[in-house]
């Protein structure tokens, strides 16, 4: 079950459904202000995966070094352990629960290929902020909806969500205010 979803969550986030191409722009690593958000669900469990440039939720991207920069990436890490069902609200009478995986601030990879003269002054300056839950359902979200609300981070322009459950493939780009979705 959870290789299936993992398996699901990698294809989401590595490709473009061919028939939406061309209604829906997906964003290209680490864009400034933007994040993907990509839900899979196999009947009642489900995976989640959120990952946005850090900026977007931390207003910093560089290794958290002062105190001011600690508490603001503990306080985020928190609020999406404890808040991550009101960011993705499902119908209440469904008894969804998330369950946190993985969440953390990861530094850019060093290209070590690359050899521009500015590339040690910004080395380490890009980060990504990933989140990663399982939820668990009651019931079947299928003829229900979902609500996104993501307009707590006010660095957060643009997300684009991927939604695959069982046969139901749905995308939106949400820009910084809540929306809901039909899962029909």
């Amino acid at each position: 079950m959870k290789k299936t979803l993992t398996i699901l969550l990698v294809l989401m986030s590595t490709s473009v459904y061919a028939d939406k191409k061309k209604e829906h722009r997906h964003h290209e690593a680490h864009i400034h202000g933007g994040a993907t958000l990509n839900i899979a669900f196999d009947q009642l469990k489900g995976q989640v995966e959120f990952k946005a440039a850090s900026e977007g939720v931390l207003g910093f991207e560089h290794e958290a070094r002062t105190e001011k920069d600690k508490i603001k990436l503990s306080e985020t890490i928190a609020k999406f352990e404890t808040a991550i069902g009101s960011m993705i609200k499902f119908d209440d009478s469904l008894g969804c629960t998330f369950t946190k995986e993985k969440i953390e601030m990861i530094a850019e990879k060093e290209d070590h290929n690359k050899k521009e003269k500015d590339h040690d002054e910004h080395k380490g300056e890009h980060s990504d902020f990933i989140a990663t839950f399982a939820v668990n359902c009651k019931k079947e979200l299928k003829e229900t909806k979902v609500t996104f609300d993501f307009s707590q981070f006010k660095g957060l322009k643009d997300l684009d969500v991927t939604l695959l459950i069982g046969d139901l493939q749905k995308s939106v780009e949400i820009k910084r205010k809540p929306v809901t979705v039909e899962l029909k």
